[in-house]
């Protein structure tokens, strides 16, 4: 019944377009594997990477086939206008009910379903979803459970809204609050280390109401309103922000400021007359729009770090370039800060030069999504810089010990090996250094490379090709890995520049051991990646025996920060920090430190 359609290769005119799309039925695995239920996923014609997922859940007696045909969702994955579009799936109740009474924690229950749905869609067999992105909406008893998975597992959601659904058992919700959170986004922790319980980790939440649907009861039924207030720390005073509802605000600071955003905390309320009729199709676009859209779960912090969505376009003014090199197609974003701006505008070529950074997103990832992750646009605001957020082409990646699957679908990847039959990586990012100078008021003696992920691998390559053009160098989860060392390293437009030295300070987290060995030593990649930056630096004679016993200092707010620095005078520095609790991720915090303490250095 269900069918998708397949790009058979990459044009080089529109080099972005998504490899599948269309609509896929999926089966989910269910207590270990003994049964499966079913989902339908729909992927709009050119919708793109680390795009939005929404779960929808129905009320009892409605099939995902009904959803899939009824709701509205479809369309309004259709006509997003924002570029990265969204994927809708439609979840279903086995037997035509949803068990609303089922006990907290069952592993074969409907939670568990819904739960191990949302985890089987963000795999990249054919589409991507990115881990920021992930929602639910639910309509009458479909509301119910779809509170009841998000408060099991709340740092896998980025929001939830649901309509007749508030009458959520209130033990449940009790037990879920007091249950520690394993699942920390990014990692787990069995052994609770962090000691944070799912009622610590907040989800911003719509809570409508239908006084006319059968057996409502407002007033006292809505444990699920009080649940996310508690869990978001708002406060009790109500903002009228619509006729129809009102948002509660969490005034408390976070845990992590500046990574966290406590504008994203937010419970909004409504009662609705008629809200469920039909699908509740009438507030779909509005739930999506107004509500679900507006919030992202950024992986980072123990739990995810939520901040307000922003549209690199539409919010923050940046320009978007679309531009022909080497024949294919390139996008990459471009941020003037407000005063750079406003000083260029008045005074042409005249004005005032300004350093750049460029940061190169991971694999699957796209500018888009590394502008909102990384909060490079915030260090620029503060310090005056420009940054430029570019995209990579599509490509399989063949690195399964990694988890990254050759089986995979296309998704952006830098071409860091330099592979024939993709673009010149090297050769795009000379070009568009040259543009942007020539169009921007770029000082050249000050421009900058970080990345993360396959963005790190990136940015080493800029250092070893382009050493000439570039003043340092920042690396996160930034060490070669997957046997990229060998590879990269032998390519001779990584070598000629090896007589010329780089600041470099890499980055990584203790809790990505999966990608990169947490703890360098010299027979994985982790030291090698070390060890060969202290040998084109100058500092072969300050190699350790063991990485591990150079002394360190615990810094940041929350002493996260390992920090090693190796100084020579006359050489250039290689600092490396190891942070602790983190995933494979980056945050606003590291950016910050990256400038103030050093890209500002150097020249």
């Amino acid at each position: 019944m269900y069918t998708y359609k397949k790009l058979e290769k990459v044009d080089p005119k529109n080099p972005y377009a998504p490899e599948f799309h269309g609509t896929f039925e999926l089966s989910i695995p269910i207590s270990s594997g003994t049964r499966t239920r079913r989902v339908i996923a729909y992927v709009p014609r050119d919708a793109r990477e680390s795009t939005s997922l929404v779960l929808v859940l129905g009320p009892n007696g409605k099939t995902a086939d009904d959803l899939y045909r009824e709701s509205e969702w479809c369309r309004i994955a259709d006509q997003e206008e924002n570029k990265e579009k969204l994927i809708v799936a439609f979840l279903e109740p086995e037997n035509g009910v949803w068990h609303t009474d089922e006990t907290y924690g069952r592993p074969d229950g409907d939670a568990a379903y819904i739960n191990a749905a949302a985890l089987k869609l963000t795999e990249r067999y054919y589409f991507c979803v990115h881990e920021s992105k992930v929602y639910a909406a639910g309509i009458g008893e479909g509301g119910i459970l779809a509170n009841m998975a998000v408060a099991s597992n709340p740092a896998f959601y980025a929001g939830i809204a649901t309509v007749g659904g508030s009458a959520v058992p209130g033990d449940y919700l009790a037990q879920a609050r007091q249950d520690y959170c394993t699942m920390l986004d990014g990692y787990e922790d069995p052994g609770h280390r962090k000691g944070i319980r799912k009622g610590d980790v907040p989800v911003p939440a719509w809570v409508i109401e239908d006084p006319s649907a059968e057996g409502a009861d407002v007033s006292s039924k809505n444990t699920a309103l009080a649940h996310w207030k508690t869990v978001c720390g708002t406060t009790d005073e109500a903002h009228q922000i619509d006729p129809d509802c009102v948002e509660y605000r969490r005034s408390a600071e976070t845990m992590y400021p500046g990574n966290q955003e406590k504008e994203a905390c937010r419970v909004c309320s409504s009662v609705i007359e008629g809200a469920s009729n039909d699908l509740a199709n009438r507030l779909s676009r509005r739930i999506w729009k107004d509500f679900l859209y507006r919030q992202r779960r950024w992986m980072s912090c123990p739990g995810g770090d939520l901040r307000v969505t922003k549209d690199p376009v539409r919010d923050l003014h940046m320009e978007y370039h679309y531009e022909e090199i080497d024949g294919w197609m390139r996008e990459w974003y471009v941020y003037l800060p407000e005063n750079v701006r406003t000083d260029f505008q008045a005074n042409g070529s005249s004005a005032k030069k300004v350093p750049l950074v460029l940061a190169m997103h991971g694999y699957t990832c796209s500018g888009e999504i590394y502008t909102g992750n990384s909060g490079w646009t915030q260090v620029a605001d503060k310090y005056g810089f420009i940054v430029v957020h570019p995209t990579a082409l599509l490509a399989h990646v063949n690195m399964p010990e990694q988890g990254l699957m050759p089986e995979y679908a296309l998704f952006p990847a830098w071409n860091i090996f330099q592979e024939n039959d993709r673009p010149d990586e090297l050769s795009f990012f000379n070009q568009m250094l040259d543009r942007t100078i020539a169009q921007y008021p770029v000082d050249a003696k000050h421009v900058f490379a970080t990345g993360h992920s396959w963005g790190s691998l990136m940015t080493q390559m800029l250092g070893l090709g382009m050493t000439d053009r570039l003043a340092a160098i920042a690396p996160c989860s930034g060490v070669f890995f997957g046997g990229s060392s060998k590879i990269m390293t032998a390519l001779p437009d990584l070598n000629r520049f090896n007589d010329r030295q780089l600041p470099v300070w890499m980055h990584w987290g203790m809790e990505e051991d999966w990608l990169i060995p947490s703890s360098p030593e010299h027979d994985n990649e982790t030291g090698f990646t070390l060890d060969m930056w202290m040998r084109r630096n100058g500092k072969e004679d300050m190699i350790p025996g063991n990485w591990n016993d150079l002394p360190f200092e615990a810094n940041g707010p929350h002493k996260r920060f390992l920090d090693r620095r190796i100084e020579k005078e006359g050489t250039a520095p290689v600092w490396f920090t190891q942070v602790d609790y983190m995933p494979h991720a980056t945050m606003p915090e590291m950016s910050f430190r990256i400038w103030e303490q050093f890209f500002s250095k150097y020249c």
